[in-house]
């Protein structure tokens, strides 16, 4: 990953309302990290030298620069006197911003909302960045954002990924004088997906499960603790809140964001797949969770 001190904070833009929603973010966090921001529109038109069939007079470079003039008046009217500059790019949006990931802070993006079932889509194009980005990617979801709390949840299973991501998430809680919640969610027991290979819990005495429970309590406690002291010590003046919760991580993950201004991941958890781009719950935490999302990946895939 790119950690830079003078990278820019990128916003990726496309007129859409979703891409609105991600750019105000965007330069809300390059204000409170003192970033430059660079807003980038990549725009790729089948038969680029043609006048589209309908649209008489229709002028490409117009309608980009439209776009980035727009976004770029939009983030000095939220943050006046932020160092912003805008471009356009010619070119498919997934290799012209992963290349622009390469020498970037972070990248911002935004998502669509299905209200049906109150899901957050990311398109094509930032699954592609959140799989492959040389940088983190925040993925804004589109709703009404609350006020700024001053907290930032990360999510913690002591795996390579989830480090990195913890790296990332005491360094932004200190940048914007936040508060840190570290969260390590105990799942609850699978025994009947691959066969009963232990009891399950219900057929054992009671004495016996509350004595196994508060097992795991105190072990889920000692990992969280461990996972977070060598930042802590690095970071001596962030208030850090260690929560152990039990249940489905994603769920569990969600709940512990709804106050907060962002969660923090790692791109795969520590039952992932090496050989799956993203892990699952990544993807899901985006699609649910209230909060934006920031997906960091390890430096050795970077």
């Amino acid at each position: 990953m790119n950690h830079r001190a003078d990278a820019p904070l990128v916003a990726a833009v496309n007129g859409t309302a979703a891409s609105g929603r991600a750019l105000d973010w965007a330069a809300d966090d390059a204000r409170r990290r003192g970033l430059r921001l660079r807003i980038v529109y990549a725009f790729d038109w089948p038969l680029y030298h043609s006048i589209p069939r309908g649209l008489p007079r229709f002028d490409v470079n117009e309608f980009a620069r439209r776009i980035v003039d727009e976004a770029r008046e939009r983030a000095l009217e939220r943050v006046p006197g932020l160092d912003v500059t805008a471009v356009h790019v010619t070119g498919d949006p997934e290799p012209v911003l992963l290349t622009e990931s390469q020498k970037a802070h972070s990248m911002v993006v935004g998502a669509h909302r299905m209200t049906a079932v109150e899901r957050v889509i990311p398109d094509s194009t930032a699954l592609e960045l959140l799989a492959s980005a040389s940088c983190p990617v925040v993925v804004v979801p589109d709703r009404e954002p609350g006020p700024f709390r001053g907290r930032v949840v990360l999510a913690v299973d002591g795996s390579h990924s989830a480090r990195a991501a913890a790296e990332w998430a005491f360094a932004t809680a200190d940048s914007w004088r936040a508060e840190l919640r570290a969260v390590m969610v105990r799942e609850e027991g699978r025994w009947w997906r691959l066969g009963a290979l232990d009891d399950p819990a219900w057929t054992k005495p009671r004495e016996v499960r509350e004595e196994e429970e508060a097992k795991e309590a105190r072990r889920a406690r000692r990992m969280l603790a461990e996972a977070v002291e060598g930042y802590r010590e690095r970071w001596p003046r962030i208030r850090v809140e260690e929560v152990v919760e039990k249940g489905h991580p994603v769920e569990a993950l969600c709940d512990s964001a709804r106050d907060c201004d962002l969660m923090v991941v790692g791109s795969h958890g520590r039952g992932g797949f090496t050989g799956m781009l993203l892990g699952s719950v990544s993807r899901n935490v985006i699609s649910h969770s209230p909060a934006p999302v920031a997906v960091v990946r390890p430096a050795e895939h970077g």
